[in-house]
């Protein structure tokens, strides 16, 4: 109801503009222009009359008429007879029409608007404009739908608007066909003309965990840089949930949103929650905070409502605070992380950051030689429960020397060290102690790279050339072997492993030159790169690849990505082993879109003894008014589904109905939604 008020608003704005004249009698040459059949002047009365076609220009509106009358001495125009307003692509239609052109005061009779940018229809037994800021209106009707024989129509008694304050309804009635539905005897809300604030549609739909919902959403634009949705929810096997959702932009391009839901749960007689909320604050062009807060009342709050937020199997719940400050070579960060893992028994053994303190150094050179230094470093509080907990430093200073760099080969040699230092509380229930050591691990490496490129000339009609380059790349990498069982395992920054290994990979880039309608495009068609490590000896931290320790080469790795045009990309990343001679992993996925709603997607994953699932994706526009989508994917290692929606969007010129089913293990959930166009969504 609120979208059909403001429709009028915009309605009555746009036909009638602003009263902008000046209370001298207006000159035919420059502010208005009449153009009829039969015209006539009263000289004593300063009257004008036209008949007969009458053609009014006035400041952008065009007016037509079978009777005209004007009076220079009151300023007062009367039409009647067919009249027609038209300004922009609006028109405005009516039995009479009285303007007053120094007070803007206008009323028309049994008005028929059309607003052809919506296709919006309304009609009026009487359309009011008291001045620049109020209106009213009475027996309005509304509908996108064409007509005489619309499908849906919104009717109202009264309408009167105060584009300052606050307009009212009485008696708005919602009609499919002829069938009212919906009826609201009287309704007021806040007025901004630049806005679209309002009830949105519900949301309709039933799932087996909370039976069947309903969900009425409330949109307000509180300003040009702030919105906030409200929503109910009500679920017949869970109770009645409330939610907000407010988005705000400040200066400089900060901005931010917070959501919060909560329900007392009738299945578990208790209250729950779930607040979240983001911040990007930009402070200048080097220095901002970054925020992400995720918390819930309890560990299986998202299980059983996570529908609604989308997160129903997300892994953990998280919170974040980053601080950013940037100079010309240098960078600090801090850093804040707080998380609830949603997969462990508890959250006793989580390590948490509280906080992290870190700044790095960009490459820069050294007493004008050509050798380049930068240092990463952090200063972290790692907390949990159980032991070990404490502080942690870690410096990472590193000198590089570039001795060949020319048009052939690209070398680099760098050499740094690790250096770390612990302060440890070992206490748990069994007792303990505190501690503090150290270490300093050194690490040094070669890169050596080139690049071999050739240009060909197709004969293609669009593609006219094909650049190809071949980049060999070998690189050498030494961290020595060295005790550190004595320091604490919080995570891999606590163990770097012995590492004695060579690197060897070649990288294809293939781009094109495409040509037409005028128009020069660059555009990437392959990337392609195959690798492989070479153990000398040491370890591999190495968490994909599943060849045995004591043997020398890793798997070898194929990473690859092709555009065969604009429309279809296929993706393939693998691990082979060269021993045992199978595929340690696997991801595949292609993927076609024409951007005009048809899509078609597969994708395949597998980590070997681990995991392995089929996803696909399929959407069309195709079979009009219908949109068709599914989604799903298939696990091999349980022989079932985990997840599989359907939807479906009939399109109506004025109106659309989307269904959805959504099935997953255990759980199976229905929603329909239904939309009027120009009036529902924000």
């Amino acid at each position: 109801m609120i979208r059909l008020c403001y429709l009028v608003l915009c309605i009555v704005c746009s036909c009638w503009g602003s009263p902008a004249v000046a209370a001298q009698p207006p000159d035919p040459d420059e502010n208005m222009h009449i153009n009829a059949d039969h015209m006539s002047q009263n000289s004593a009365e300063q009257v004008y009359t036209a008949d007969g076609n009458v053609v009014v220009l006035w400041q952008g509106l065009r007016l037509t008429a079978d009777h005209v009358r004007f009076s220079a001495e009151t300023h007062l125009l009367q039409a009647d007879g067919s009249v027609v307003m038209k300004k922009d692509q609006s028109v405005l239609k009516g039995e009479t029409l009285v303007l007053n052109m120094d007070t803007g005061r206008a009323e028309m009779d049994s008005t028929l608007l059309t607003l052809p940018e919506t296709n919006t229809t309304v009609t009026s037994k009487k359309l009011i404009r008291i001045n620049e800021t109020e209106f009213s209106g009475t027996a309005t009707n509304l509908t996108t739908c064409d007509l005489p024989d619309p499908s849906w129509n919104f009717t109202s008694d009264s309408l009167k608007v105060n584009l300052l304050g606050y307009a009212t309804g009485r008696n708005v009635i919602f009609y499919v066909k002829n069938i009212p539905v919906l009826y609201i005897p009287w309704i007021a809300f806040p007025v901004v003309l630049e806005k679209r604030s309002g009830l949105l549609f519900p949301h309709f739909g039933y799932s087996k965990k909370r039976g069947a919902q309903l969900d009425i959403p409330l949109y307000w634009v509180i300003s040009p840089s702030q919105d906030l949705q409200f929503d109910l929810d009500i679920m017949t096997d869970r109770g009645v949930g409330t939610g907000a959702d407010y988005r705000y932009i400040r200066t400089r391009g900060s901005e931010g949103h917070i959501n919060a839901y909560s329900i007392y749960d009738q299945q578990e007689s208790r209250w729950r929650w779930q607040l979240a909320q983001e911040h990007k604050e930009i402070f200048s062009r080097d220095a901002n905070i970054r925020t992400m807060v995720n918390a819930t009342s309890d560990r299986t709050f998202l299980k059983d409502f996570g529908d609604k937020n989308g997160d129903y199997n997300r892994q953990s719940s998280d919170t974040t605070v980053n601080v950013l400050k940037m100079w010309q070579n240098y960078a600090a960060t801090s850093y804040l992380h707080y998380s609830e893992d949603l997969y462990a028994a508890n959250n006793r053994s989580t390590l948490q950051t509280l906080p992290s303190l870190g700044i790095a150094a960009v490459r820069q050179t050294v007493f004008s030689l050509p050798v380049f230094f930068d240092l990463d470093g952090s200063a972290e509080n790692l907390y949990r429960d159980t032991a070990p907990r404490g502080q942690r430093l870690h410096i990472f200073p590193r000198f590089t020397l570039l001795p060949f760099q020319n048009s052939a080969v690209q070398t680099s040699l760098f050499a740094g060290a690790h250096i770390r230092g612990y302060a440890t509380d070992r206490r748990d229930i069994n007792g303990g102690v505190h501690t503090s050591d150290g270490d300093l691990v050194p690490e040094a490496g070669v890169r050596m790279s080139t690049s071999l490129t050739r240009i060909y000339d197709t004969n293609a009609s669009t593609l006219k050339k094909v650049r190809h380059e071949l980049i060999p790349e070998v690189r050498y990498s030494l961290v020595p072997e060295q005790e550190q069982q004595r320091l604490p395992l919080y995570d891999y920054t606590d163990r770097l492993i012995h590492r004695n290994m060579i690197s060897l990979s070649v990288t294809s880039l293939v781009n094109g030159k495409f040509t037409g309608n005028g128009t020069t495009e660059y555009r990437d068609i392959s990337r392609i790169k195959l690798s492989a490590d070479y153990k000398i000896s040491g370890e591999r931290q190495d968490l994909l690849t599943l060849v045995e320790s004591q043997r020398a080469w890793s798997d070898l790795m194929l990473e690859s990505e092709t555009r065969l045009s604009k429309l279809l990309t296929v993706t393939f990343d693998t691990r082979y082993n060269l021993y045992e001679h199978f595929l340690s992993t696997a991801v595949a996925g292609i993927d076609v879109d024409d951007r005009q709603g048809n899509i078609i997607g597969a994708g395949y994953q597998m980590a070997r003894h681990e995991v392995e699932y089929f996803e696909g994706r399929l959407s069309t526009r195709l079979i009009k008014p219908l949109h068709l989508s599914y989604t799903a994917r298939y696990s091999f290692e349980r022989n079932d589904f985990l997840e599989s929606v359907y939807a479906a969007e009939y399109r109506h010129k004025c109106w659309s109905v989307n269904v959805a089913v959504h099935q997953r293990p255990g759980n199976n959930s229905y929603t329909f939604n239904f939309n009027l166009a120009g009036l529902t969504g924000k």
